[in-house]
């Protein structure tokens, strides 16, 4: 474990190179940087005793400023199948949240079979956001009970070591996590996710590095 953080430290100095810092400011006025979070985390029994377990190497740290109304630099832990993100506090160096997901690849649902009514319902497109749009997009409305991300990742040519994807998804104006994550790193992706809530106001988040994305949005109703 000792020699993998060192390695994992000696990374650090290199750090612009695997990592997105997302909303950065100097008016912000951070009393923690992103080594001081990597640092923190690491203090944290539940954090390394993840790491002894699962063999991570890659890090990730970004500036998260969603996580259960507080503003924190969000450590995030990799490997292909695996994540922990710690969420560390920026003003007071507090570990806030620790989140561990395993199966990152997402396994496809199902699609509703409409229920025979007087007018059946079908999917409507909704908006695009691509790799050349904003990291956090404009908010877009649902109005049906059920709708769908259909994404597609392809890494950039000789970079898919690097390429790093992952999807946060918000209600508009509401101060939950998300209500749907998902991650697509080293490799190319296409796939479907499905939401099973709606008749509201949304925001996608996305952390991407080496690649090029696309994320359709279709609304059932």
């Amino acid at each position: 474990m000792k020699t993998q953080i060192v390695a994992i430290l000696a990374i650090i100095a290199v750090i612009t190179a695997l990592t997105t810092v997302s909303a950065l400011s100097n008016e912000e006025g951070y009393k923690l940087s992103p080594c001081d979070a990597i640092d923190i985390s690491l203090e944290n029994a539940t954090v390394t005793d993840f790491l002894n377990a699962t063999n991570m190497t890659t890090v990730q740290v970004y500036n998260f400023k969603g996580y259960k109304g507080e503003n924190t630099w969000m450590v995030q832990w990799y490997s292909q199948n695996r994540s922990l993100d710690v969420c560390v506090n920026v003003a007071t160096g507090d570990i806030v949240g620790i989140e561990e997901k395993t199966g990152l690849s997402p396994t496809p649902t199902p699609t509703p079979t409409p229920t025979p009514t007087a007018e059946t319902k079908t999917w409507h497109s909704v908006i695009t956001f691509t790799d050349r749009d904003r990291e956090i997009s404009e908010p877009f409305t649902i109005k049906g009970d059920v709708w769908r991300i259909n994404y597609t990742v392809n890494p950039v040519k000789g970079r898919t070591d690097h390429s790093i994807f992952s999807v946060h998804v918000y209600q508009e104006n509401e101060t939950i996590v998300s209500v749907s994550s998902w991650q697509c790193s080293f490799e190319s992706c296409n796939g479907t996710e499905y939401i099973n809530e709606g008749n509201a106001d949304y925001h996608i988040e996305v952390i991407a590095s080496s690649n090029s994305w696309k994320l359709e949005i279709e609304d059932y109703y």
